[in-house]
């Protein structure tokens, strides 16, 4: 009997301990709610690094050469893209002297300062001459790759894309007395050893890039962004939209079955190859020359099919006037906008916030989960992977938080909502209400990316909603 009772007292003061405990527990529970901000989306025009209309300025090197910088200084900083040219005909017989590569490293210092991305381009030849320009030895023109390229590995944090070999009317691939198959990969294949793996490198055309790679396939995902020559080699279609071959850059039939991967393709055929090629590689150049191919309901098709991120804002002005006077009325969002305006909103990437939920959590989970929507309404990605952070911020006390996100954002694919999950480590923060903040920023600009949504942004970036942390009771 007295064991029994030993035993019952025992029994007793732990049940009593383990309620005392659940209570004291209870008393410690968090409860979280969250409420959701409005997003409405944009049809205004952003301000995004490595998209949209490019000008050109154009450089004669030479020993005796002099610029008018002041103008370059004086550029507001913004966003956007530049074509740099850089006509290297006075050193056709031989090196680059010192004078040639400082103005340069003067120009390209000086473009460094605006905060454009840059797009540079060296050839012999603007008049439509190349054979008369040219060196007359390959090897001066791997001299010359090399010599500049010292100097263009020095702005990274601006070069973004390298076009054409040096070769051709305007660099750009044609009419050279080294546009053959030998001397164009010896040209490719310098030129990828001497420029640093972050830039991308342009030739003229589908075919090329078959040719110069030796692959019949575009990329894939595994081998994407790995600074091979594959991976790096972009595209300039100086002749987009120009006829049905885009002015010879194209076959104007299909393929025979058989025919080498390495030669021209029709129309479709390469606007295919092109679709699979530019998820990971960008895609830009110059409308020309008013035809059916570039009317406004055609011009969008292709350039969305193509995943065209930048082109050229002076040319072609009849080809503009087209899509000024066309008017877009099957997206509701820009129905009543101009052709151009909305081939504008579209080049590149275009990032829209749809949403954001929490998920519900018992009182006594550490963890909630934050989903965040977004989707890309662009004609492409982005091909240099941007930084997203979450920020927690109490108005309280101005105490804020910051999480970075896990994503790749160069896999934000047009047309297709992105989903971010984000943990968030509830008894990791004191109780309150924090205004919750998603922000994107490019880590080689310095650039925030602007959203197309109507809110505003702030130094946070732009509001989720708010997460309100409590404990019983409150």
């Amino acid at each position: 009997m007295k064991f029994k009772k030993i035993f019952f007292t025992v029994f007793l003061s732990i049940c009593i301990c383990m309620i005392l405990g659940l209570f004291l527990s209870f008393l410690t529970l968090r409860f979280v709610r969250y409420s959701p901000a409005s997003c409405t989306e944009s049809a205004k025009e952003l301000q995004n690094p490595y998209i949209g209309w490019y000008q050109i300025h154009g450089y004669k090197l030479s020993e005796e050469a002099s610029f008018d910088i002041s103008k370059i200084q004086e550029s507001e900083e913004k966003a956007g893209l530049v074509l740099l040219e850089f006509n290297l005909q006075d050193y056709a017989a031989g090196p680059i002297g010192d004078r040639g590569l400082a103005l340069l490293d003067q120009l390209l210092h000086c473009w460094q300062s605006t905060g454009r991305q840059l797009i540079v381009r060296f050839f012999y030849d603007w008049d439509g001459n190349a054979m008369a320009a040219e060196p007359q030895e390959l090897s001066i023109i791997l001299t010359h790759m090399s010599q500049t390229s010292e100097i263009v590995n020095r702005y990274t944090d601006c070069v973004y894309i390298m076009q054409g070999i040096f070769i051709g009317s305007w660099g750009e691939i044609h009419g050279s007395r080294y546009a053959n198959d030998e001397d164009m990969k010896a040209l490719i294949s310098h030129l990828a050893s001497v420029t640093a793996p972050e830039i991308f490198l342009a030739v003229r055309t589908p075919q090329q890039w078959r040719l110069l790679t030796d692959s019949a396939e575009p990329l894939n995902e595994s081998d994407a962004f790995q600074g091979t020559l594959s991976s790096r080699l972009s595209l300039f279609n100086d002749g987009m939209l120009g006829s049905d071959t885009d002015l010879n850059t194209y076959a104007a039939a299909p393929a025979p079955e058989g025919f080498p991967s390495s030669h021209k393709k029709s129309r479709q055929e390469e606007i295919e190859f092109q679709n699979r090629l530019c998820a990971y590689v960008p895609n830009g150049g110059e409308v020309v020359i008013p035809n059916p191919c570039n009317d406004f309901p055609a011009a969008v098709r292709d350039l969305k099919a193509t995943r065209v991120s930048y082109l050229n804002s002076a040319y072609d002005e009849a080809v503009f006037s087209k899509w000024r006077n066309a008017f877009c009325t099957e997206d509701p969002l820009f129905s009543g906008m101009n052709g151009f305006d909305y081939i504008s909103r579209h080049l590149g990437y275009r990032y829209v916030l749809r949403s954001s939920e929490c998920t519900s959590v018992l009182p006594w989970e550490e963890d909630t989960e934050l989903t965040v929507t977004l989707q890309n309404t662009g004609f492409s990605g982005c091909y240099r992977p941007f930084d997203v952070v979450l920020t927690l911020r109490e108005p309280v006390t101005d105490r804020s938080f910051t999480l970075p996100v896990k994503t790749d954002t160069r896999s934000w694919d047009p047309g297709v909502q992105i989903h971010l999950s984000l943990p968030i480590r509830i008894r990791e923060y004191a109780t309150g209400t924090y205004d919750l903040y998603l922000k994107i920023s490019d880590p080689v600009s310095g650039r925030i990316i602007e959203l197309a949504n109507e809110e505003p942004s702030n130094e946070y970036g732009y509001a989720l909603g708010q997460l309100d942390i409590s404990i019983f009771p409150r």
